[in-house]
């Protein structure tokens, strides 16, 4: 378990946004061996600022009582252990499980809110959210488990990739581009050195 203390976040690395949607991003804030083996949500704050910087939430209600930091915390990260299990199980070409989706759905259902018509103009019109009645943990929950269940629902899962570079790299990432033939987590890292170590074994074999 994470240490909770809040001090933790000030030599906390700077958030890995390759993975091509907010879920997949989530599952990528822990990179075990074989890489690097970095954690990046140590503490309720960093989950706080995560959200934030991966542009899904702006709620202020997130905060939570200092005594009960380590708990939400404990939920995140189990929830993200779950992920990342699913995200390999689709990797290796199986299917989601009954329990992870029931997981799912549960946290969905602690949400509540209601949506209203506003007008955009003399003959348009647009959908408005209101805010969640969750607070907290429960709230931080509830948007990531919402963020999961939308990649799940609207992507083609024949998409999804982890880095060709699986010496080292632990990153997922969809794969968006037109042709669906990007191989890495990041072209300046893991591209980039996957040149680098082609043409070294190249000069060896030349030499």
């Amino acid at each position: 378990m994470p240490d909770a203390s809040e001090n933790a976040g000030a030599s906390r690395p700077e958030f890995v946004f390759v993975g091509g949607h907010p879920a997949i991003d989530f599952a990528n804030t822990l990179l075990p061996l074989p890489g690097p083996g970095i954690e990046f949500l140590r503490t309720w704050s960093d989950v706080t600022d995560w959200l934030v910087e991966a542009n899904i939430s702006r709620d202020s209600p997130l905060d939570v009582l200092h005594a009960r930091r380590s708990e939400a915390l404990k939920g995140v990260l189990e929830l993200r252990l779950a992920w990342k299990q699913v995200l390999a199980s689709l990797i290796a070409g199986v299917k989601v499980s009954d329990d992870f989706l029931a997981r799912l759905n549960g946290l969905l259902a602690a949400d509540s809110f209601h949506e209203m018509l506003h007008r955009a103009g003399k003959r348009r019109f647009h959908l408005v959210r209101s805010e969640s009645e969750l607070q907290s943990g429960k709230l931080a929950l509830s948007i990531l488990a919402h963020q999961i269940a939308v990649f799940l629902a609207e992507a083609n899962l024949s998409y999804l990739r982890r880095c060709a570079n699986t010496e080292s790299c632990v990153l997922y990432f969809y794969d968006a581009t037109k042709n669906h033939r990007r191989q890495w987590c990041s072209v300046a890292a893991c591209g980039n050195r996957h040149r680098v170590a082609e043409f070294r074994r190249r000069q060896r074999e030349v030499r």
